[in-house]
């Protein structure tokens, strides 16, 4: 008998006992035995336990089993007054729940006070549901309900293991403008005189969701409005749990200028600044985005980031701007350029001060019968600057046209004599979409030169360029547009428009006085005791010379997609580069074996401050004449055998020649050797190049040489001297081991008309 009575409280302790539970959060065989309280309105009403007091948590509460509900209530204090806010936080402080916690915010009468939150965290982390709004009620008494919002309606959670959390806090809203979400309780903000500019600035907060806040100030016409919202720096600051935006608004409330910042990546910093031609009281409405979606959802709260809001009205501080402004091309402020080339030329001083903001300017070069450049550049200036500039990296760009009245878009875009391409298309669909681009205007508009500042080169050097002036009747205007890329960007700061008109009497020479430049022919000398190989002989019999001066260049070794030279990925000249032509004679009676070494030297000429202007590209022709052409006495060959151009250009890299054997990597060596010294630049061809004059090519008799410019490296006029000499066949050359080798020799195999298989095959490609 005692025995039983002993053992009773051992058989209940087992049957009451629960095993872990499972990895959902519910028990596996067994529920843990907690109390289950505030089932219902009327306990929330009649039990302490289910009695929330403001700011303190209410912990070890559970939702033990199936479609469990949890009710409480909370009266507020009597301190609520305007600025109160009230925020709820509901939330499994676990890494895994099955529950996906829902609460309800209730008025007394039943009525929701805002719509219900759902943690619907799936196989994730739960997240806090919090509510946070303003409530104004001093005394009145709210009800929440907490459950599971099941993902599969079959299969409610619960969680008999880990209990949830709740808190019920009454806080000051931390913004002191409140209320001011509506165009009628805007906050004034006050603006102050200082160095002639009007400025203010306010702070607050999006402390509610969908919080939106206004702030207004009066400005006349005819001033500039500069409107700055931001945050201050992610770290230590804590991340908005919105996406800030904010609008400037008009007087008649529509917007003039808007824009948003991912808060959560990086810092808000946004702003513009607007020329004000509707004078009134304008508004700045700030307001934030959710972050995670891209639909009209209200944006959290957050009461721990503040923003602040700048402002500052100042006159027009660009002088082109009064009496209607130079922002469109028939309002272009005019220099006629007087006194003549290389004695004319003129500057302009604007800035970008607002958004949009287009300068332009325009000269008007008089009528002249000699070949003349139109050298510009744009130099921005420390002055100015009454803003920091606006977000974003400064991407100016310049463009330089000419009218042609009496010609159609289509005769702009397609006809060179109307409106000059050249090769400076390249490949670029861009580059050719803004060609075509201005030549539909209502008036068609030739592009002569383009420049685009690169936002990840900033000290690239490429707002400058200078263009051909051909010969002309009558006065020629060239239009000038300075603006931003996008017109979303300004800096206030002065910049300075150099226009200068320069004769180009190598030009004029060249043309004998005519539209276009003539050939200039010559003997290409021998140098057979060639004492100095690889060099030519100085003398002029050797030598000719001009000048490159207009354009900016081909390319070889620079990039300008790296930032390499004075030219920016987007540049484009409707003419590349100034071009002299040569034609030289070569010998053709030559006895058998004809091959002849050709002794190849260039050299530009330093610029008057030490730098180097630009190197050299030659384009070379041949004339076949093993293969008549069309009655000629030869076919031009200006590729080689793989098709590519037969063109010449420093290159400082070792490379294989073309008697090297092919996919050898082996005996790699430069083709050329640079020297700067005596106030030039020089560039001579090396023994390892094996470059020859090919018998057929000898046969035919000339060698026409086409000079411009590549890898410009300043846009100053590149003076040069070109040096060429024939000389014996074959030459040695140094090899990588220390030894010698010669160039390739005749083979002795026998051609179909019982000539000598040549061994010369200069145009032969790697």
């Amino acid at each position: 008998m005692h025995t039983s009575v002993r053992l009773l409280p051992l058989v209940l302790l087992v049957l009451t006992a629960c095993p872990p539970p499972g990895p959902d959060g519910n028990p596996d065989g067994g529920e843990q035995e907690v109390a289950d309280l505030c089932n219902s309105r009327e306990e929330a009403l009649s039990s302490p336990e289910c009695q929330l007091t403001p700011g303190v948590p209410l912990e070890d509460r559970y939702l033990s089993f199936e479609r469990d509900t949890d009710w409480y209530s909370v009266q507020m204090p009597a301190t609520v007054g305007p600025r109160s806010l009230l925020r709820v936080t509901a939330v499994y402080p676990v890494p895994i729940t099955a529950v996906n916690l829902s609460v309800s915010l209730l008025r007394e009468d039943g009525s929701a006070l805002a719509p219900r939150r759902v943690d619907v965290h799936g196989q994730g982390q739960p997240k806090p549901v919090e509510f946070l709004l303003p409530f104004t009620e001093p005394g009145a008494r709210l009800f929440l309900l907490l459950g599971d919002e099941p993902s599969n309606p079959n299969r409610p959670g619960y969680d008999a293991r880990n209990p949830y959390s709740l808190t019920v806090e009454v806080l000051d809203n931390p913004d002191a403008n409140e209320p001011n979400d509506t165009a009628a309780q805007a906050t004034p903000l006050p603006l102050s005189s200082a160095g002639g500019v009007l400025s203010g600035s306010a702070s607050g907060y999006l402390a509610t969701p969908g919080d939106v806040d206004l702030f207004s100030f009066d400005v006349p016409a005819g001033k500039i409005a500069y409107v700055r919202v931001a945050t201050a720096t992610l770290s230590p600051q804590p991340v908005p749990a919105y996406t800030l935006s904010y609008r400037l608004l008009r007087p008649d409330g529509t917007a003039e200028a808007e824009g948003r910042v991912l808060t959560n990546v990086i810092r808000a910093d946004l702003a513009t600044a607007r020329r004000v031609t509707a004078a009134g009281t304008w508004q700045v409405m700030v307001r934030g985005w959710d972050s995670d979606t891209s639909d009209d959802k209200p944006a959290p709260g957050d009461t721990r980031v503040p923003y602040t809001v700048d402002v500052k009205v100042l006159d027009e501080g660009d002088p082109n701007e009064g009496a209607g402004g130079n922002d469109e091309l028939t309002r272009a402020r005019v220099v006629l350029l007087s006194g003549g080339p290389s004695t004319a030329k003129t500057s302009f001083t604007g800035r970008l001060g607002s958004v949009p903001d287009k300068d332009w300017y325009a000269v008007d070069v008089p009528s002249n019968t000699t070949h003349t450049v139109l050298h510009y550049r744009l130099v921005p200036l420390s002055t100015g600057g009454r803003f920091p500039p606006l977000p974003g990296l400064a991407d100016r760009l310049v463009r330089v046209l000419t009218p042609v009245p009496g010609f159609s878009a289509n005769d702009c875009a397609t006809k060179a004599d109307v409106c000059p391409k050249g090769n400076g298309y390249g490949s670029d669909s861009t580059v050719t979409a803004l060609v075509n681009g201005w030549c539909g205007n209502s008036t068609p508009l030739c592009l002569h030169s383009s420049r685009d500042e690169s936002e990840y080169f900033p000290h690239l050097r490429n707002l400058e360029g200078t263009l051909p002036v051909p010969p002309h009747g009558t006065t020629v205007r060239y239009y000038f547009l300075v603006q931003d890329e996008g017109t979303s960007w300004a800096d206030d700061k002065d910049y300075r428009l150099e226009v200068e008109w320069r004769s180009d009497p190598d030009e004029t020479t060249r043309s004998g006085g005519g539209p276009t430049e003539t050939v200039v022919t010559k003997e290409m000398a021998s140098d057979d005791a060639g004492t100095a190989f690889p060099e030519p002989p100085r003398g002029a019999a050797y030598e000719v010379s001009g000048s490159i001066s207009y354009g900016m260049g081909r390319l070889a070794g620079n990039d300008p997609v790296k930032g390499q030279g004075v030219r920016g990925p987007m540049d484009y000249d409707a003419v590349p580069t100034d071009v002299d032509t040569y034609v030289f004679f070569l010998p053709s009676s030559l006895p058998e074996p004809m091959d002849r070494t050709w002794e190849l030297q260039w050299e530009v000429a330093d610029l008057p401050d030490g730098g180097m202007p630009s190197g050299l590209a030659l384009d070379l022709t041949f004339c076949d004449a093993n293969r008549p052409d069309a009655g000629t006495s030869c076919t031009p060959v200006s590729t080689g055998s793989a098709g590519a151009p037969l063109t010449l250009a420093y290159r400082g890299e070792p490379l294989r020649a073309w008697h090297s054997p092919a996919g050898s990597l082996s005996n790699l060596q430069p083709l050329y050797s640079l020297e700067r010294k005596d106030g030039v630049t020089r560039v001579t061809v090396q023994p390892y190049a094996c470059s020859c004059l090919e018998p057929r090519f000898l046969k035919g008799g000339t060698l026409k040489v086409s000079v411009g410019a590549v890898d410009r490296m300043d846009y100053g006029q590149a003076d040069y001297t070109l040096r060429t000499a024939h000389t014996s066949y074959p030459r040695t050359y140094s090899t990588l081991d220390g030894g010698t080798a010669s160039c390739p020799r005749q083979d002795g195999g026998v051609t179909a008309d019982g000539g000598m298989t040549p061994a010369c095959v200069f145009t032969r490609q790697p």
